[in-house]
């Protein structure tokens, strides 16, 4: 066999050999995912260097090549996910114990910072503790505002209320590179019947609001139809 043949044979299987290593090793991120590589030669663009000097590179909707032994990579996942929160019997303002249910909707945040920061909290643990870990705040959060607000409050500017949340929990949860989509209170109850008492005071207040515009409306028209009747020429 001629030397020039197997030489061509060698380089063949050598390109091969690269081109393997090169798919194997070529890794792509979607749009629901962000692609984190870390370890030596990372190179600038899309790299995070924390306070401690730590490096990440972020890569989203395109690709990278992850350099073998010297460079490791992991998904990190961008979808938003449903948190379903309950505090229970929690005083509130005016020592009135309620229960709130609420449903918070989160998500990595869109920032490069943001990312490498839920990257370092969050890559090597599942989807349900960084949830589990993100409720905490919120109910932490949701507690503490309850107990700033009368149950009136709470139930009449439920807006204010969800404010006030999804304000005091987000600063906590970008700590961790995370951030709220939305913040919705679903109930709001107590065992004693403190609020379906106020429930039927408004009632009765709307009622009696009610009956009151009806009396001065009757009154009204007999005033009138009397100024009318006097106005009227007698035959």
């Amino acid at each position: 066999m001629p030397l020039l043949y197997i030489l061509a044979i060698v380089v063949i299987v050598i390109i091969l050999i690269l081109l393997g290593i090169i798919a194997a090793n070529y890794k792509k991120s979607g749009p629901q995912a962000a692609l984190i590589v870390y370890g030596s030669g990372l190179g600038s663009k899309g790299v995070n260097k924390d306070s401690q000097g730590n490096r990440l590179k972020v890569v989203r909707g395109s690709g990278t090549f992850v350099l073998p032994i010297f460079q490791n990579a992991r998904y990190l996942s961008l979808q938003s996910a449903a948190i379903d929160i309950k505090t229970e019997k929690v005083l509130s303002k005016d020592k009135i114990p309620v229960t709130v249910e609420a449903t918070a909707m989160i998500k990595v945040g869109s920032t490069l910072q943001d990312i490498a920061t839920a990257a370092e909290k969050f890559l090597s643990k599942r989807d349900e503790q960084r949830d589990a870990m993100a409720d905490q705040v919120l109910r932490g959060h949701l507690r503490a505002i309850v107990g700033t607000m009368t149950v009136s409050e709470l139930i009449e500017d439920r807006n204010k209320f969800s404010a006030e949340v999804q304000g005091q929990a987000g600063t906590d949860l970008s700590k961790m590179g995370l951030s709220i989509v939305s913040f919705v209170i679903n109930d709001i109850r107590d065992d004693q019947n403190y609020i379906k008492a106020l429930g039927a005071k408004e009632v009765a207040r709307v009622q009696q609001e009610a009956a009151i515009a009806v009396a001065n409306a009757d009154k009204e028209t007999r005033i009138q139809k009397a100024a009318a009747d006097q106005d009227a020429p007698k035959s």
